[in-house]
C-alpha cells in the first residue's frame, strides 16, 4: 500500500489594478480566485487542501510590492502557514521583473511553490524558472508600453494648450472637473488678485521671505479643501509662483524620454506654437518642435487666460537674475563638519550658508572676509523672527562639537590627535549620528558601532603627533547611553555679541580652546598678525621720525588702518602676552582690543576684557 501524499497548504492570491467593477456581484477578483480553488480541487489527491484566508487585492498596481493582501500573504508564508501560491496569471502577482525575482527568493528560501493556472509552471525546475521569467518580461513590457501610450497622449494634450491633471495652481479652477470632459481654466477672480500681489509685491521688496510676511499679515493663505484656506504663505510657494508660466497663458510639459511628435523630440512643428522671444523678453529656447524651452521643461501657448501681463513677469524674471548672479558671485566651497547632521530642537533642519563682508578700510582686511553659518530653514521660509535659533556661527558649533566628540573619543580609547585635520573630520563625523541645538543647550548623539570600530583602527595606527590644532571642550558634557550610542549633552547661553550670535557656556564662559597636540593654546591668527603689524609699524615711525601718514604711504597701507592698529600698543603686556599665547577668551575679537585700548589705565583694560583681577 503506497504511503499518503504530503499535505500542502495552497493559498490563492488575486489582484486587479483599477476599481472598475469591483462593486458587482462577481467580478473579477471572484473569477480568478474561483479558477484558482478549481485547481486546487483537482490535485486533491496529491493532498493539496485550501487555506481560508484570502487575499485579494482590487484597485491595485502589479508595479509595487507594497499592497494589503500581498503583504498578509508575505506575513502568512513567513510564518509556516502556506506551503503554496496559486494565481490565475503570472502577472497578478507582479508585473515587475526585479519584484518577481525577489518573491520567488522569498518563496525558495521557505520552501514554497508557485502556480499558475494557466500557465503550467513549476518552479522547482530550472525550465519553468526561465519561461516565468521570459513570460515576467513580457508582462513588464507591456505595462511600460502602456505607460508610454499615457505619456504621449498627456504631451499631445497639452501640445493643444489644455490642462490635463492635477490640481490647478492658486487663481485658476477647472470648467468642468468631471473625468471625460473639456478640462479648461477659468480665473478665480479673488485668487488672481492674491497673484497679481505677489509679482508686484516682489518687485517692491525683492525678498521671498519679506514679501510671504507681508501677504501673511494681510491675511492672505494658500487655498485650502473645499475653497478654505489652506496654510501660510512662505518663500518657497512665492518662488513657485513667480516661476509658474501658467500665469502668462502657458502650459508645461516636461518630458522623460520623448517620444515622435513630442516637444524635443524630431517631428513636425505643432501649430501655435512660438518661442520666448517672439511673445516676452524671457529666456526661453526654441526646440526642434517650436515649443518654448526653459531649462528641461517645455512651455506651450494655452487656451486659458493670463493672469499676469508679458511686462510683468520680464520684469520679476530680470530681477531675479540679477539678484541669483550677485548671490552665485563668489561661490563658497569650505567644508561644513555637521552638514545635513545639525538640527534645531524644534525639528529644522540648519542648513549651510555664507555671507561676504564688505570691505572695510579700518578693520584691518584687504578685501572681503566671508562668514560661514549653519540657518535654520525655518527662518529661510518664514523669516527669522518664527525660530528662536536662527543661525549660528559655523566654525564656533564646529569647533564645539568636535571638541566635545574628540574628549569623548579620547576618554574611550581612541585618541585622534594624531591625525590631519581632513582625516580627523572625517574620523568625527563618521561617529556623529545627529546634532541638536537649543537655545539652553547643545546635544550630539554618536554611534556605538562607529566608536568601537574606530577604537579598533586607532590601535593599529602609529601615533605621529600632528600639526593641526584641535578644540578641547572646556566643560564636560553629561553623558546619556542610548540604543544606538551615547549622547553628549552640554549645556549653553546663545547670546548676540558685536552683531553676531555666539555660543557661550554657563555665565558667559568660552565654551572651547584650540589647542595643538601637546595641549598647548592655538592663538587667534588674525589677532597675532594685528599685533605684529602694530609693533613693526610703532617701531618704524618711532625709527624713521616721520608723520604716520607718510610712514603708512611707504609701508603700502591706508593710513586710516595704521592709525586704528597703532592703538593695540597701549595694551597692557599681560592682554598682549594673552593674545599671542592663545589664552584670551575666544568672544574677544580685535573691536574689543580696539576699545579696551582707549583706557589708559592698564588695570581698567584687563577689566574690560574680562581677566582675572591679578593677585598683587
Amino acid at each position: 500500500m503506497s504511503a499518503a501524499a504530503p499535505r500542502l497548504r495552497c493559498a490563492v492570491y488575486t489582484r486587479k489594478s483599477s476599481e472598475e467593477g469591483l462593486d458587482q456581484a462577481f467580478n473579477s477578483l471572484d473569477a480568478q480566485r474561483e479558477a484558482g480553488e478549481d485547481f486546487i480541487r483537482s490535485q486533491r489527491h496529491q493532498g493539496w487542501t485550501l487555506v481560508e484566508a484570502r487575499y485579494d487585492d482590487g484597485g491595485v498596481s502589479g508595479g509595487t510590492v507594497q499592497r494589503p493582501a500581498l503583504q498578509r500573504l508575505l506575513a502568512d508564508i513567513a510564518a509556516g502557514r502556506i506551503d503554496a501560491v496559486v494565481v490565475y496569471k503570472v502577472d497578478r502577482l507582479s508585473r515587475s521583473l526585479t519584484d518577481f525575482a525577489r518573491l520567488m527568493q522569498a518563496f525558495d528560501e521557505r520552501g514554497v511553490c508557485f502556480i499558475s493556472v494557466t500557465q503550467q509552471f513549476n518552479t522547482t525546475t530550472s525550465m519553468g524558472r526561465l519561461t516565468l521569467n521570459m513570460l515576467l518580461s513580457f508582462a513588464q513590457f507591456e505595462r511600460e508600453v502602456a505607460g508610454e501610450r499615457i505619456r504621449d497622449k498627456i504631451a499631445a494634450t497639452k501640445r493643444k494648450g489644455r490642462w490635463v491633471c492635477g490640481r490647478p495652481p492658486l487663481g485658476y479652477r477647472l470648467s468642468d472637473p468631471r473625468p471625460g470632459s473639456e478640462r479648461r481654466l477659468l480665473i478665480i477672480p479673488q485668487e488672481a488678485e492674491v497673484v497679481r500681489a505677489i509679482f508686484r509685491g516682489y518687485l517692491e521688496r525683492r525678498s521671498l521671505v519679506g514679501l510671504a510676511n507681508h501677504l501673511n499679515a494681510l491675511g492672505h493663505r494658500t487655498r485650502g479643501q473645499d475653497g478654505a484656506l489652506g496654510r501660510p504663505l512662505d518663500n518657497t510657494f512665492i518662488y513657485r509662483a513667480l516661476t509658474n508660466p501658467i500665469y502668462i497663458g502657458k502650459i508645461t510639459h516636461t518630458p522623460g524620454t520623448p517620444a515622435p511628435g513630442t516637444p524635443g523630440s524630431p517631428g513636425t512643428p505643432a501649430p501655435g506654437s512660438q518661442t520666448a522671444a517672439s511673445t516676452h523678453g524671457t529666456a526661453g529656447v526654441r526646440g526642434q518642435s517650436g515649443a518654448e524651452s526653459f531649462g528641461g521643461t517645455h512651455v506651450w501657448d494655452g487656451l486659458h487666460e493670463p493672469i499676469i501681463d508679458a511686462e510683468t513677469w520680464d520684469a520679476v524674471h530680470a530681477l531675479m537674475t540679477r539678484c541669483k548672479r550677485a548671490s552665485a558671485s563668489s561661490p563658497w566651497t569650505h567644508t561644513h563638519l555637521l552638514k545635513g547632521l545639525l538640527r534645531t530642537s524644534g525639528g529644522d533642519a540648519m542648513s549651510p550658508s555664507s555671507v561676504k563682508a564688505a570691505r572695510t578700510r579700518s578693520g584691518g582686511t584687504s578685501g572681503g572676509v566671508k562668514g560661514r553659518y549653519y540657518v535654520s530653514q525655518r527662518a529661510i521660509r518664514h523669516g527669522y523672527a518664527s525660530c528662536p535659533i536662527k543661525s549660528v556661527s559655523a566654525p564656533v558649533i564646529d569647533d564645539l562639537v568636535r571638541g566635545m566628540v574628540l574628549d569623548h573619543l579620547r576618554d574611550r580609547g581612541a585618541d585622534l590627535r594624531h591625525l590631519d585635520a581632513g582625516h580627523r573630520d572625517r574620523e568625527v563625523r563618521g561617529v556623529i549620528e545627529a546634532v541638536t541645538l537649543a537655545p539652553d543647550s547643545i546635544v550630539a548623539r554618536l554611534r556605538r558601532d562607529a566608536i568601537e570600530a574606530l577604537r579598533a583602527r586607532c590601535r593599529a595606527r602609529a601615533k605621529v603627533p600632528s600639526a593641526d590644532p584641535s578644540p578641547r571642550c572646556l566643560f564636560h558634557p553629561e553623558v546619556e547611553e542610548g540604543p544606538t550610542g551615547p549622547a553628549l549633552r552640554l549645556a549653553i547661553e546663545i547670546k548676540r555679541h558685536d552683531g553676531k550670535r555666539m555660543l557661550l557656556g554657563p555665565g558667559g564662559r568660552d565654551l572651547f580652546r584650540r589647542v595643538d597636540h601637546a595641549d598647548r593654546p592655538e592663538p587667534n591668527a588674525r589677532l597675532v598678525q594685528a599685533f605684529g603689524l602694530a609693533y613693526a609699524w610703532r617701531g618704524e615711525a618711532l625709527g624713521s621720525g616721520e608723520p604716520l601718514d607718510r610712514v603708512a604711504r611707504r609701508m603700502g597701507t591706508a593710513s586710516g588702518r595704521l592709525h586704528t592698529l597703532l592703538r593695540l600698543t597701549h595694551l597692557s603686556p599681560r592682554i598682549a602676552a594673552a593674545a599671542l599665547s592663545g589664552t584670551l577668551p575666544a568672544s574677544i575679537i580685535l573691536k574689543d582690543l580696539l576699545a579696551a585700548a582707549d583706557h589708559l589705565d592698564w588695570a581698567r583694560q584687563e577689566a574690560a576684557l574680562g581677566l582675572p583681577e591679578q593677585r598683587r
